[in-house]
């Protein structure tokens, strides 16, 4: 290799990085924190100083992590925000060095740079910086970020396993390299004792010796990745309360699929999911030209000179879009577990297809994998506007309007949970059946529309009421020294009470 084409791969990857970089760290405290954040947050915290109880309808390891960083920046979401956003950098890493010899410099690359820029927000709304919503899900302190890195870093370590070159000496002994599957099975323990839904891909750990004929590797590699995952498992759930803390996660996400969780998909409330939902998710997350960027690149990864690499990312990839898609529960950010596989197999499709017929199929791949530079285009300015919006804010709004603190504030548009933590007991949701209002809030959940009672009091008594615009919000101030009375189903006007 010349020292200007050297020159070209370095740059590329530096610029590539350092934008990655950027999108995964800029302004990552911010973000206006979303409510999971706080309970895993909270519960890294007690973690670390001794109170083990929380949280435990999730394994604890990303916990752990968020608790660890939170001695060190300091209670709060911005450790734990940090941890998350280095596993997902470190996702991108991982791909680009497990891909760098199977599909060379550039598709491997290509994996990183889409995994690193292109959006993955958990709304249609991440676009829009006044609505709060996160152009990235790996930004935030969820447990996603921390699982999704180490599912991938144990499939690269099954891999090496299999495809590293090895020495004719090596061939002589089963037990040759069992260290990689030793890795493998402990970094998939540590993801799925960060979040269980990955616990399906001990399917595609398996099947890596099967792909490459290693039948006496299926039992020796079997062994030490089991082995490992069992040590890393058990030192994970014993300071938790071992096998009781197990049974209570099991038991409390199985009772949480029977009974679903309420979400709203293309305009309609369901309890359960529908089986596409997830599909549905991923376009607004992600946005169409992405979607059909990846789809058309995955197609390319199994029509050109598919083969083990293939397979492989394809058996992870199917079995989480079949794991998600077979659950009843569909929250937004739930696909980011597959999205990795996805990326690889783009990248992995469009690097052979530049390959097969240069150079029509070179500018092709090309042409295509260019129409990615808009939406992580967005990501960056997405994220370089980056502020804390809505409810955290609405105090200081609030103040600045010249309302008293002692006004209570009626909420439609949002869960208790949406808002309870920023202005604590201040608010109640419109859902409440006795209470004195002198704000009236409308958020923009679609789950909880204004109520008719409350539409009216706006629409007959315009002049009773100061309006104002906060980011995604809609806030009216009641005037002339009324409230507004809930009593039961019905909201009217009257004067405030003294005092």
């Amino acid at each position: 290799m010349t020292r200007a084409r050297r020159t070209i791969r370095v740059v590329a990857l530096a610029a590539i990085a350092l934008a990655g970089l950027f999108v995964a760290y800029w302004h990552i405290g911010r973000q206006s924190p979303y409510v999971d954040e706080f309970t895993y947050t909270r519960a890294g915290w007690a973690y670390v100083h001794g109170v083990l109880t929380d949280n435990l309808q999730h394994p604890p390891t990303a916990k752990y992590l968020f608790g660890l960083a939170q001695l060190v920046v300091g209670e709060g979401v911005l450790g734990p925000r940090l941890v998350a956003a280095t596993a997902s950098f470190g996702t991108g890493v991982v791909l680009f060095a497990w891909l760098r010899r199977p599909v060379g410099h550039w598709g491997a690359l290509l994996a990183a740079g889409l995994w690193w820029l292109t959006p993955r927000g958990d709304s249609p709304t991440w676009t829009d910086v006044a609505s709060g919503t996160a152009a990235r899900i790996d930004r935030l302190a969820l447990l996603e970020p921390v699982m999704t890195f180490f599912a991938v870093a144990a499939l690269a370590a099954a891999w090496q396993w299999a495809a590293r070159p090895r020495r004719a000496a090596d061939r002589t002994t089963a037990w040759d390299g069992w260290w990689w599957m030793a890795l493998a099975g402990a970094l998939l323990a540590l993801s799925v004792t960060s979040k269980v839904s990955t616990a399906v891909l001990v399917l595609a750990v398996v099947a890596v010796p099967l792909l490459f004929r290693r039948w006496s590797g299926l039992v020796t590699g079997g062994v030490a990745a089991a082995g490992a995952f069992a040590v890393v498992f058990v030192a994970a759930y014993v300071p938790v309360g071992g096998t009781r803390a197990i049974a209570y996660m099991l038991a409390f996400q199985g009772e949480h699929d029977t009974k679903g969780h309420e979400i709203s998909v293309l305009g309609k409330t369901y309890m359960l999911a529908p089986w596409w939902t997830n599909f549905v998710r991923v376009v607004e997350g992600v946005g169409w030209p992405a979607v059909v960027v990846l789809l058309v690149g995955i197609v390319a990864a199994f029509v050109v000179r598919p083969d083990r690499l293939v397979a492989l990312l394809g058996i992870a990839l199917g079995i989480l879009v079949v794991f998600y898609a077979t659950a009843n529960v569909a929250l937004p950010h739930y696909y980011q577990a597959w999205m990795p596989w996805a990326v690889a197999l783009a990248a992995v499709g469009y690097a052979r297809l530049a390959r097969s017929r240069p150079p029509v199929t070179t500018v092709v791949a090309l042409v295509l994998v260019a129409v990615t530079i808009v939406p992580a285009a967005v990501v960056v300015r997405t994220v370089a506007e980056t502020r804390t919006t809505g409810y955290a804010r609405l105090d200081a709004a609030l103040d600045a309007h010249g309302v008293p603190r002692t006004d209570k504030v009626l909420v439609s548009g949002a869960s208790q949970q949406a808002f309870a933590v920023f202005i604590g007991h201040r608010g109640a949701t419109q859902a409440v059946q006795y209470g004195d209002y002198g704000v009236l809030v409308a958020g923009i959940d679609p789950r909880f529309p204004m109520d008719d009672e409350l539409r009216a009091l706006l629409r007959d008594h315009p002049d009773r009421f100061e309006e104002f615009r906060l980011d995604a919000l809609r806030v009216w101030v009641v005037q002339d020294g009324l409230t507004i009375q809930r009593r039961g189903d019905t909201a009217t006007l009257a004067p405030a009470a003294a005092g």
